[in-house]
């Protein structure tokens, strides 16, 4: 068997502005180099984008096996050498000792959290270091790098080898990317003020987690929870520390270290409670659904987790197809935040109260109620179909219009998706996008106050509900 190789990948465009490497003029923003060592397992490198303080998008090898299934190590205590290294006359003034230790003192205490005390960080802040080696070797390798480094702080004082994760600061790249090694024992911060979640996110793939995804499915033209075509979104899930996310680890990935709580194994039909998964206790932390070679986990979150944008907290539902990855699955289709990566609808992916979603296996996820946990009833063997027929509540003629309001009907299984409302005799329509029913009233605006007569249909992926019983306008 040959060597085995460490991969250095092209730091990736940016996103909303975020700048390349710029330290480096001279390297190729599209170059990748293959690195053999003598070393004796084989470690892929991670490349994560950076948006603010998150960690966002990642460029990898495929591996041969499965990268998303069984049981993942680390150390019970990690002793981590936090490097700060300068090529140059002078280093520069970020990050301080300050900073660094604060956020690496947080990465710990969130470890140990979410961990339920079983993982330890312990971490030493290096002096500035002067490395001898360019910033082509140093933003843009890394097993250059890493010998570069380690040199370095031998010969500064420092035994990189009395640590088991070595964590290089070099905020002079001035870099859209982060990257760690997957697994292994190094990461490289490449960037000013990378924050609490990249921390924690790069310290994940050292422990062998790969990113967290979504699925993404279309039908006739829209968006569906599951059906029709679909496909996978690496970084998905802005639920789960390994995505686009400050959040948690979601449950299957807590399984896959040993940190899980109680999972309830779930297999016949009825009425669960979930707890909020980052404070279950004894509680159930999650459900897991088992259907054939597809495993469906629900867990409850009832907090807002990404950096930016409003986002709607909930029941979330994960699936994961044979050795593949665990996918967040959009319980929400049509409710777009104003986050554009990786995907605007994706970001709110929770199930609502009194929604349901049906899987390609007829079981049926219906979210009850939330609070301090949430209760979602399970139903197996139970098809879905076209909602039920709307309630027009009220149609009053308004100095605009017309204001016609509704009542959401039940979803029958899958989530509505929105109304068509007419008018008559005019003949008007209106499409109405209200994922889950949120919106149930429109402004009609009929000027010739002639009296109408309004009906309304409902749509869920499984088609048209019959129109409501008309109701004359006021």
């Amino acid at each position: 068997m040959g060597g085995p190789r460490y991969v250095a990948l092209a730091l990736l465009a940016p996103i909303f502005g975020m700048p390349a490497a710029t330290a480096v003029p001279a390297a190729s923003t599209t170059s990748s180099h293959v690195l053999r060592s003598p070393v004796a397992a084989v470690r892929r490198v991670a490349a994560d984008v950076s948006v603010g303080s998150a960690a966002r998008r990642d460029t990898r090898l495929d591996s041969r096996q499965s990268r998303f299934t069984g049981p993942v190590r680390s150390p019970r205590t990690i002793h981590l050498l936090a490097a700060r290294l300068y090529w140059g006359r002078r280093h520069p003034s970020y990050p301080s000792t300050q900073k660094v230790s604060h956020d690496l003192g947080k990465t710990a205490e969130w470890y140990r959290h979410v961990s339920r005390g079983r993982q330890h960080v312990r971490v030493t802040v290096t002096r500035w270091v002067h490395v001898t080696a360019s910033g082509d070797v140093m933003c843009n390798t890394q097993g250059r790098s890493i010998d570069a480094a380690r040199s370095a702080l031998r010969r500064a004082g420092y035994h990189p080898s009395r640590f088991n994760r070595l964590m290089i600061f070099t905020e002079q790249c001035d870099a859209a990317a982060s990257a760690a090694q997957l697994p292994g024992q190094v990461s490289w911060i490449r960037y000013r003020a990378p924050g609490v979640p990249t921390l924690v996110h790069e310290l994940g793939h050292n422990m062998g987690l790969e990113h967290a995804y979504g699925v993404v499915c279309r039908q006739d033209g829209r968006r569906v929870a599951l059906g029709g075509s679909c496909l996978p979104v690496e970084y998905g899930d802005s639920w789960d520390a390994m995505g686009h996310s400050t959040g948690f680890f979601s449950a299957p990935a807590l399984v896959r270290l040993g940190w899980a709580g109680k999972i309830q194994d779930v297999t016949t039909s009825g009425t669960y409670s979930v707890a909020d998964v980052a404070r279950s206790g004894a509680d159930n932390q999650a459900l897991r659904i088992q259907a054939g070679r597809t495993t469906y986990w629900v867990e409850y979150q009832p907090e807002h987790s990404p950096q930016v944008g409003r986002t709607i907290p909930g029941v979330m539902i994960r699936r994961e197809v044979g050795r593949g990855p665990v996918e967040m699955i959009d319980a929400s289709p049509g409710n777009p935040t104003g986050i554009a990566f990786p995907d605007r609808d994706l970001t709110n992916s929770a199930l609502p109260v009194g929604s349901s979603l049906t899987t390609p296996q007829d079981i049926r996820f219906t979210t009850v109620s939330t609070g301090r946990h949430a209760t979602v009833e399970v139903t197996f063997d139970q098809p879905a179909a076209a909602p039920d027929a709307p309630v027009v509540d009220s149609a009053t003629q308004t100095t605009d219009g017309y204001q016609v309001h509704w009542s959401a009907p039940s979803d029958n299984g899958q989530i509505v998706l929105g109304y068509r409302v007419t008018a008559s005799p005019s003949g008007v329509s209106r499409y109405v996008r209200s994922p889950a029913g949120y919106h149930t009233s429109t402004l009609f605006p009929l000027g010739d106050g002639e009296p109408q007569t309004f009906t309304v249909e409902a749509l869920n992926q499984d088609g048209w509900s019959v129109a409501s019983a008309g109701l004359l306008s006021d």
